[in-house]
């Protein structure tokens, strides 16, 4: 409550400031998370490119060992092994040359060669390493080794792990023996340099191998925990952890990870780096924003004092001159007073119109000529012909009696059609080669239209057609399309002056509804406006073509 208080007692300028305000420490905040989101990430993708490149190293050096180790197995078949196992190659001689390859190992290694039953028949020591004299496990494995080289992990009675590189001897498709190669596993990271990059080597079964962690060399032969290897980014003891993976033969996976900063250190680090950022945001907004209220309000005030002239009568439009939103929202003002102003007058000459318009509506319904003649020709027919006498006065009873007791506006096309019917009809009375013809698509029967709106047009063509030929033919038909509704009024007339057709334009604009066209159209633009109007020529007959969207028509 007191918040809302102190709100509403401030100024506009200083509301504009303290909005403005908050909306840059909101940003400042979100800039300054920004910062500590992508500097974390930054850090972790340099701690993961090194990784990788690490984890490829290691990778690296044991497809050598691999590559050196068939090598071996190869360089030992070229050199008598087949003969050494067939009895004709003396142990001492294959012994040297196995001495010979051997040495050329990148580690230290032993090698041992049994013949088909898993018999030893040679084999060479690893300095210190008496623990190798038990070859139980070798025995037992040499029975699946076929001709590919196969991996398999064991330790001996010491504890020391060793890698196994077993491959069977085929001498014209019979088995004649198998080379086994024993890689120590304390030895096996005597190649590599890969920084601050720790790995773990293991089998399929989790049993290690190899590892540069002192907290995996603990776990002697137990098992690891290779799902948490596994895992991306692990946390253990306060430090942020990355991991890799990657198989090295059916039987090995090597496990890597990177410690990337103890977690305690990243987030103070980040947490001062984003502080210092939010705080040089928060001083650099707090005198933009200054800025901007200032000038928001200075704009304000002067578009509030014109509106106040505006209102009390002083002036007509905005005053205000600048190049920013406020001098646009300032021509969108005047614009909507200009528009203002000019539908006011509209409205004004559109009453004075409609008043125009019913008392032209009410001198058509009781021309007095038009009365006179009617009557004139009633008094003639009775003596020659009651029947069409009877008729005529009927017909006119109706246009009397419609013009009289209608005081709607608007009526349906089809009543409408039938008192113009009747009214043509005792003109046809009037004058023996007078001729019309009216018709509408039965669609349009209950289409609202403007009372008579269609009368002027009508008596337009009867006064000047008449004028020029007796036998007047006057044709008004309605066409319906896709879009719009066509209204045409024609006859068999000497057509519209040339005068009258430069002026038309300038009838319609200034609205001078003493034309029957224009009182015409303008009616019917008040219920549809759409409607356009404009002179045609169908055939052999001149006229007017009136016409309005046919979506906006009505019913009823």
């Amino acid at each position: 409550m007191v918040n809302i208080e102190r709100e509403v007692g401030l100024t506009f300028r200083e509301k504009l400031r303290l909005e403005v305000f908050a909306g840059f420490k909101k940003t400042a905040l979100v800039i300054g998370l920004s910062y500590m989101v992508v500097l974390t990430l930054f850090i972790v993708s340099v701690q993961y490119s090194q990784l990788a490149g690490g984890t490829n190293d290691i990778v690296s050096y044991f497809n050598t060992v691999h590559w050196k180790s068939d090598r071996l197995f190869a360089k030992l078949e070229e050199k008598g092994l087949n003969q050494f196992l067939s009895g004709h190659l003396s142990e001492r001689e294959m012994f040297r040359k196995v001495y010979q390859e051997s040495t050329r190992l990148p580690f230290r290694s032993a090698i041992s060669i049994y013949n088909p039953r898993g018999t030893l028949l040679l084999s060479t020591r690893l300095p210190n390493r008496n623990g190798l004299q038990d070859d139980a496990f070798v025995k037992i494995a040499l029975p699946n080794i076929n001709r590919e080289t196969e991996d398999r992990l064991m330790k001996d009675y010491q504890g020391n792990p060793f890698l196994l590189k077993m491959k069977a001897i085929w001498s014209k498709g019979v088995k004649i023996g198998y080379l086994v190669l024993y890689v120590d596993g304390n030895d096996f990271e005597s190649g590599l340099k890969i920084g601050a990059t720790q790995y773990v080597i293991a089998d399929r079964f989790n049993h290690l191998f190899t590892s540069n962690s002192l907290q995996d060399r603990t776990l002697s032969w137990q098992k690891i925990n290779a799902n948490q290897l596994k895992k991306w980014m692990t946390v253990s003891e306060g430090n942020l952890i990355l991991h890799q993976w990657k198989s090295l033969s059916q039987e090995l996976f090597l496990y890597t990870s990177i410690v990337v900063l103890p977690l305690s250190y990243l987030l103070i680090f980040t947490g001062f780096f984003v502080l210092g950022i939010m705080l040089l945001l928060i001083a650099l907004a707090r005198g933009l924003s200054e800025r901007i209220a200032s000038h928001s309000s200075d704009s304000i005030a002067l578009l509030v004092q014109d509106l106040e002239k505006i209102v009390n009568g002083y002036q007509d439009k905005v005053v205000v001159r600048t190049e920013d939103e406020f001098g646009y929202l300032a021509q969108k003002i005047n614009s909507l007073l200009n528009t203002l102003q000019r539908l006011f007058h509209q409205t004004l000459a559109l009453e004075q119109e409609k008043t125009t318009v019913e008392r032209k509506l009410l001198e058509a319904q009781f021309n007095p000529h038009f009365l006179y003649n009617s009557l004139e020709s009633i008094k003639i027919l009775i003596d020659f012909n009651p029947h069409k006498a009877q008729a005529i006065i009927l017909a006119l009873n109706r246009v009397l009696r419609y013009s009289i007791t209608s005081q709607e506006e608007y009526a349906t096309l089809a009543s409408d059609f039938d008192i113009l019917e009747d009214f043509l009809a005792v003109n046809q009375v009037r004058f023996e080669d007078f001729s019309f013809l009216l018709s509408y698509p039965e669609d349009l029967q209950g289409l609202r239209v403007p009372k008579l709106f269609l009368l002027p047009l009508v008596e337009n063509a009867l006064k000047y057609g008449m004028q020029s030929r007796h036998d007047l033919a006057i044709k008004v038909e309605l066409q319906m399309t896709d879009r719009y509704i066509h209204i045409y009024v024609l006859d068999n007339g000497p057509g519209f002056s040339r005068s009258f057709k430069d002026d038309f334009a300038r009838y319609l604009k200034a609205g001078q509804t003493e034309h029957g066209l224009v009182n015409s159209y303008s009616r019917l633009v008040m219920l549809y406006p759409s409607a356009t109007i404009e002179l045609c020529r169908v055939d052999t007959l001149n006229g007017v073509l009136l016409q309005f969207e046919r979506k906006q028509a009505c019913y009823g």
